[in-house]
């Protein structure tokens, strides 16, 4: 059966929808753990499976078949495998969290090997910046957990490795960070601070970055160069988003153009071309300031949009990297207060259980209980005459059904039943009172 559908009805129903999945679940990166859902699905996986760290690695097109299977991943293995690629590329993060293995890429030659041929593991970094996973709570999926909604890393790692995404309707695009940079901006902010100006960083990047004026999210990038002689100029860095190959189209271009006569690739892990100039060229490119380095294409600029998925899902909009900073703060400082809260209860039932420990022990050994030859509604008696240890204390180390009934929910009953009676003396006793007087965070 037909039905008359307007054009409005579908963007405000169907599209709508397209678009919020687009935006929250695939191109816009969470500015509390740094990562998009893609790649949160990937180091859930992987921190699974990199437990100690010793593991051998796994080849990209292995990995994807798990997080495709395990985190339920709809999208395709050639988007998740580019995802982790990119992960792993020392050029695109300043700390990466998967360690390639194999032809990874580099700044300047970015293409990366077929995910048959790659490997990649678990990066040490991925542990060194997020903690607290016992805080998170698990997303469902098909009645199977998945990774939380994000993790909590240390410092705001959506500046620190940087990252890009196109939306329907929004679009991230957020530079990379000096790690040190990133540290004394989170301390700044928490002695309250003025903050030092955030400026792009990457390792393999020679050249500045300059803020322009006008426009805070705006970045001027100067390549480097260094006049040798009349005729010679040596350049030693170039603009991150030139590849050798796309300078050399430049060069080349030049040389077509009478602007240079010759140049020589001297460049190895470093940047460094020898160009040669007629001497009345030359004088006339550095005659006035900046002519130069136009000519040579040194000079860029990038703009930065720093559109992201807040801790409670929604999108928000920042002006500077410097706002991302003072809100990640704020968020994360609330984590903190519930991490305490977590320890101190943790360590209450720990102090709990000591106690029932000990209290057991001494009732045996004082004779206030007997359990030999002791029928059970004798010990249940007893139980309910002494109200410092629970009926289910004692029936548990009678009673081999409460094994089933009580699992892993009662641990004091858990330890009780698997210690046996034969640990039970005196020397027990005074360890666990020692260990009762200092309790550990």
């Amino acid at each position: 059966m037909k039905t008359n559908r307007t054009v409005t009805s579908f963007f405000d129903k169907e599209y709508l929808e397209y678009a919020r999945y687009v935006v929250e679940n695939r191109a816009i990166p969470s500015c509390i753990d740094g990562l998009k859902p893609t790649q949160r699905k990937v180091v859930y996986i992987a921190n699974k499976i990199w437990k100690t760290g010793n593991e051998k690695p796994m080849k990209l097109f292995q990995l994807a078949g798990r997080v495709a299977a395990e985190a339920f991943y709809h999208h395709g293995n050639t988007s998740l495998e580019s995802s982790m690629v990119g992960m792993a590329q020392k050029f695109k993060n300043s700390l990466p969290l998967l360690q390639g293995v194999g032809q990874f890429g580099s700044l300047r030659s970015p293409a990366a090997g077929a995910p048959r041929y790659i490997s990649a593991k678990l990066h040490p970094n991925f542990r060194l910046l997020y903690q607290d996973f016992d805080l998170l709570e698990n997303k469902i999926e098909e009645g199977e957990k998945i990774e939380p909604a994000f993790f909590l890393p240390i410092v705001p790692t959506v500046i620190l490795n940087g990252t890009s995404g196109i939306a329907v309707g929004f679009a991230t695009n957020i530079l990379n960070r000096n790690p040190k940079d990133v540290v004394d901006a989170c301390i700044s902010t928490l002695n309250d601070k003025k903050m030092k100006v955030l400026a792009p960083w990457i390792e393999e990047f020679k050249g500045t970055f300059t803020r322009d004026l006008e426009n805070p999210k705006t970045w001027k990038i100067k390549g480097q160069h260094q006049i040798i002689n009349t005729t010679t100029v040596k350049i030693t860095a170039i603009p991150p988003n030139y590849t050798y190959e796309r300078y050399e189209e430049i060069l080349n271009l030049l040389m077509e153009k009478g602007v240079i006569t010759s140049y020589d690739d001297n460049s190895s892990e470093t940047i460094e071309y020898i160009l040669k100039f007629r001497r009345s060229v030359l004088t006339n490119l550095v005659s006035s300031e900046g002519k130069l380095e136009r000519a040579l294409r040194l000079n860029t600029q990038e703009t930065e949009n720093l559109t992201t998925i807040d801790e409670n899902g929604e999108l928000k909009i920042f002006d500077k990297a410097e706002d991302i900073v003072k809100h990640f703060v704020s968020v994360r400082l609330e984590w903190y207060q519930t991490r305490k809260d977590y320890l101190i209860d943790k360590t209450e039932k720990q102090l709990s259980l000591v106690t029932n420990k000990a209290r057991f022990i001494k009732d045996i050994i004082d004779g206030k209980l007997k359990i030999n030859n002791v029928p059970k509604k004798t010990i249940i008696k007893t139980t309910y005459n002494n109200k410092s240890i629970t009926m289910e204390t004692y029936q548990f180390c009678i009673n081999e059904d409460c094994r089933t009934a009580c699992k892993a929910e009662n641990e004091t009953n858990a330890w009780l039943w698997f210690s046996g009676i034969k640990k039970l003396s005196v020397k027990k006793l005074k360890t666990l009172y020692t260990i009762k007087q200092k309790p550990q965070l």
